[in-house]
């Protein structure tokens, strides 16, 4: 049994024996180089006091229903506005959150209290609970719209 132990082991000399060596040319850019350097960014820190701007975090979804940026802003405003025209004690509940509250309309379990609430018809509590005729941001709208 060999124990290793500084005195009988080379750890230098292992790690030479089991390091990779890359003899290719680089394909990295060396442009960034000196801004990244840590010593460059202290430096600057020190004079400037103001640390370097991180880009913005990259954000992915299913943006295909988008045709256009004009039409996208108007539907988020249509949104925006259709929740603002909620009573405020309704907009509180949700934290004044309007994906919250979409959230929350959008279950099936949450049907009997948003009737509760009056933004769900009463006659469709006759109706089977698969045959909804109206959703419950169309009755928030008319129901704004009275």
């Amino acid at each position: 049994m060999f124990i290793r132990n500084p005195y009988n082991y080379d750890t230098n000399l292992a790690s030479e024996e089991s390091a990779l060596y890359c003899t290719d040319v680089s394909r990295t850019q060396q442009n960034a180089k000196e801004e990244c350097d840590i010593n460059t960014i202290v430096k600057r820190f020190n004079v400037t006091g103001q640390l370097p701007v991180q880009p913005l975090q990259p954000q992915y979804g299913d943006f295909s229903g988008v045709t256009d940026y004009h039409s996208a802003v108007n539907a988020v405003m249509a949104a925006q506005d259709a929740f603002l025209a909620l009573p405020a004690k309704l907009r509180n509940r949700f934290a004044n959150d309007p994906a919250a509250f979409v959230d929350f309309c959008s279950e099936e379990t949450n049907r009997e209290e948003l009737r509760e609430m009056g933004l769900l018809a009463p006659d469709l509590a006759s109706t089977s609970a698969g045959a909804v005729s109206e959703s419950p941001t169309e009755a928030v709208k008319a129901e704004a719209a009275q």
